[in-house]
This record gives structure tokens, C-alpha cells and sequence, in this order.
């Protein structure tokens, strides 16, 4: 998945789960990130969001992080 596809899929999960605010800021931070022309690091808050939103157990996190290695 390319970062925009992660942004995305992290908004679609946004309003998931008990760290809701957390999520929001990070994807706040990837939109952002994304914005200035810097793509590796949006693609780490959007996978972070997700992680706040969903976990790590959840298929669209593994789906997003599979081409990455995301430090735990």
C-alpha cells in the first residue's frame, strides 16, 4: 500500500476503539506530514493511527504495515 492508501484506510478507522483521540492526532499529523512532502513519515503516523484505532491484530494494520517493518 502506498502512504495516501494508509491515510486513508486510517480515517476510514478512525472513530474505532477506546484511543480515539489518539488515533485522531496522529492521522492529523499524517495528513500534515503528507502535506510538506513527506511521505516516509506520514506513512509512520498513519500506521500509528491505525494502531491506535484498530491494533496490531487487526487485518488492515497488518495489511498496511506489510511492506514495512514498523517498530513496536
Amino acid at each position: 500500500m502506498n502512504t495516501s492508501e494508509i491515510i486513508v484506510l486510517a480515517r476510514r478507522h478512525m472513530s474505532e476503539g477506546a484511543m480515539e483521540s489518539s488515533a485522531r492526532l496522529c492521522l492529523y499529523g499524517a495528513v500534515a506530514l503528507y502535506d510538506d512532502d513527506r511521505p516516509d513519515d506520514a506513512r509512520k503516523r498513519a500506521i500509528d493511527s491505525l494502531r491506535y484505532s484498530v491494533g496490531e491484530f487487526h487485518e488492515d494494520f497488518r495489511r498496511a504495515t506489510r511492506s514495512v517493518q514498523v517498530p513496536s
